[in-house]
């Protein structure tokens, strides 16, 4: 009987801890790879507004 409940406890121990590591932010991400493909979310186009800010901040950044 002690054996019984030990068994029960632990095996609920178990359960609660795999239930646990499911954290939803891991889900859905990549789990099998291809090498030398990106597999991840396709890229946005940016507008020329946002193009000519970065164009400015690297000018800055170059110092020139």
């Amino acid at each position: 009987m002690v054996l019984q409940k030990f068994i029960y406890v632990t095996a609920g121990a178990a359960l609660l801890l795999g239930l646990a590591a499911c954290d939803e932010a891991e889900q859905g991400r990549i789990l099998r790879y291809e090498k030398g493909v990106y597999l991840g979310p396709t890229d946005t186009q940016i507008s020329e507004e946002t193009r000519e800010v970065l164009r400015a901040r690297t000018r800055l950044q170059g110092g020139g």
